[in-house]
């Protein structure tokens, strides 16, 4: 799935304002110190046109100053500017560097409490490239606009202020010449903003490619895809190319103008100097001081004007991060929610409805109840609204119709936090970060004492194993678990299931995946965990779940018959007949 197309209605006003006040503004005093190294170095360099010509008066005069004096001003001021422009851009990158890792932490912390719908509805290369390259074109655009915007229109106008003393009238020639070159440069700059909004979804699109790809490169091998999945990448990658160029194409034609502008300005001011210096209203040092001014305004003026280009990047950069920040979450606790206190774990759907953004139906009309203590089990083809069930109960979805309780109350009037406090799921897909051993047991209470974790373990059947490994709970697992089997992996979901020791328990698919000895060491390790809690399974293999106390059969979003395996088998309906594609399957 592709993601969101970032917002057109905030103007680079409103989101330049927005950026300042809420992350560089806080900041003043260090960025009143930037400010003011940027002043000296600006006067340090304008300084040289005004020595320049100070130093051919003093050759016109035949002083010997111009060998002595006029050299130390020449390095007093190189010093100076050198120094102030060391330390100013140490600050003002660490600005920067700092507004950026406040934006990251903004930003995760806004998708954290995300719907999970949000999370799951964009691929994961399109979120991670909001962090990365988004980020990374917003950093270039703070230092530019730090460097440029500010430093080199200081550079300008203490040059301009030069200019003035040595001839102004040949400043009002500069003045004029200029601004008219600055139009087209800022017409420029607004186009590319949006051909860098497609350029930043598209690279979003790439690094999920990629992820993708990559981490599925057993399956491609295997499958002999390597052709395709080629062909693929060249796709997204000349499409990365066609959108880099129109940029890259774009930003080129600003300093071409600026190139005409600042030569008509040196011609206009040569022709013009030269005549009143030959009519002898002007020295020959006024003349080149001009023209040394010149030669210092042109770099600063050209920076300005390319500034345009990469501001436009930044603001489409800075649009798409807003927009996740801005993003309110649908499920939230309402306004009278109250605690989820003293849980005895009865769970029941009561004509429950549910549809997804997309309009598609997963439940209709479901009703389903499971007692304290009980042990549920939900069955039926793929895509008959088992998993959305088990989704709904935590509130991870909203339901559309109907409701889900708990303990007798809509989980929509309760505490979302208290309610998940309540509750632990092991799925199919474990979820395990590239850490220890022992902090991915730890996940289910992060309080838990070293003691605990051990005896989850014990409880899981996952204590043995881990301590054959090297360093034993503190062994990393690798990146998704990569160093442990299937069902090694399952053992430790299990075992952080244990720890959370929750009075609702959700399995879905917990042993599908898993060879014979692995899933009958889990099944043992479930039936342990399930004792005394109320469990909701989901399994495709109909002997994992034959002794549930009820079992829920799901078609097309609806119940269409519960009971016990026996009563099911004798009925002869779906669920029979899944028992038995089963059985000739086996």
């Amino acid at each position: 799935m592709t993601s969101p197309a970032p917002s057109t209605e905030a103007t680079s006003g409103a989101l330049a304002a927005r950026l300042w006040r809420e992350y560089v503004a806080p900041k003043w005093r260090r960025l009143s110190v930037a400010v003011v190294l940027m002043a000296i170095t600006s006067a340090a360099a304008a300084s040289y046109a005004a020595v320049t010509k100070y130093s051919l008066d003093l050759v016109a005069e035949r002083d010997p100053r111009v060998l002595t004096l006029v050299p130390l001003l020449i390095i007093a001021a190189a010093a100076v500017r050198s120094v102030s422009l060391y330390y100013q851009l140490l600050i003002t990158n660490g600005l920067a560097l700092k507004i950026m890792q406040e934006v990251q932490e903004a930003m995760f912390a806004r998708l954290m409490q995300a719907d999970y719908a949000r999370i799951a509805g964009e691929s994961v290369g399109s979120l991670v490239s909001r962090f990365t390259n988004d980020v990374n074109l917003l950093r270039e655009s703070l230092v530019r606009g730090a460097n440029n915007l500010i430093r080199d229109v200081m550079t300008v106008i203490a040059t301009l202020g030069v200019m003035v003393w040595l001839d102004w009238m040949l400043t009002l020639l500069i003045v004029l010449v200029y601004p008219i070159a600055f139009y087209p440069v800022v017409k420029i700059g607004q186009r590319l903003r949006r051909v860098s909004g497609e350029a930043q979804i598209q690279m979003g699109a790439v690094t999920s490619f990629l992820e993708e790809s990559l981490s599925g490169a057993r399956m491609v091998k295997t499958y002999r895809l390597e052709e395709r999945e080629t062909e693929r990448a060249n796709a997204s990658f000349l499409e990365r190319f066609r959108l880099s160029l129109k940029l890259f194409s774009g930003k080129a034609r600003v300093d071409p103008i600026l190139e005409i502008a600042g030569g008509a300005a040196l011609a206009g001011v040569i022709a013009f100097a030269g005549w009143r210096t030959i009519e002898g209203a002007a020295t020959v040092g006024d003349l080149v001081g001009f023209v040394a001014a010149i030669g210092v305004m042109a770099p600063a003026v050209r920076a300005i004007g390319t500034l345009s280009a990469v501001a436009q990047e930044g603001f489409a950069a800075l649009d798409r991060i807003f927009s996740v920040m801005d993003e309110a979450p649908a499920i939230t606790d309402s306004a009278d929610a109250t605690p989820l206190e003293n849980v005895k774990g009865h769970v029941a759907l009561e004509n429950v409805e549910f549809r997804y953004a997309t309009g598609a139906t997963a439940l209709n009309g479901a009703s389903l109840q499971a007692a304290p203590g009980e042990m549920v089990a939900l069955v039926g083809p793929s895509g008959a609204g088992k998993s959305t069930v088990l989704n709904l109960i935590p509130r991870l979805y909203e339901a559309t119709g109907g409701a889900v309780t708990v303990d007798g109350r809509d989980v929509r009037d309760v505490a979302i936090d208290s309610l998940r406090a309540h509750i632990a799921t092991v799925s199919q897909h474990v979820i395990l970060f590239d850490d220890t051993v022992r902090a991915n047991i730890a996940f289910g209470r992060l309080d838990a004492t070293d003691e605990e974790v051990e005896a989850a373990a014990k409880a899981a059947a996952a204590h043995d194993f881990i301590m054959r490994m090297e360093g034993g709970y503190d062994a990393p697992v690798g990146a998704r678990g990569e160093r442990l089997s299937g069902g090694e992996r399952q053992r430790i979901a299990l075992a952080r299931a244990f720890l959370k020791d929750a009075p609702i328990l959700l399995l879905d698919e917990a042993t599908s995946a898993l060879d014979a000895e692995s899933e009958r060491q889990v099944q043992t390790a479930i039936q342990r965990l399930s004792q005394g809690r109320t469990t909701l399974v989901i399994a495709h293999r109909l002997a994992t779940v034959r002794h549930a106390d009820r079992i829920y059969v799901f078609d097309a979003g609806k119940v269409v018959e519960t009971g016990a395996h026996e009563a099911l088998m004798a009925k002869g309906g779906l669920y029979a007949e899944l028992a038995k594609l089963q059985f000739r399957e086996g």
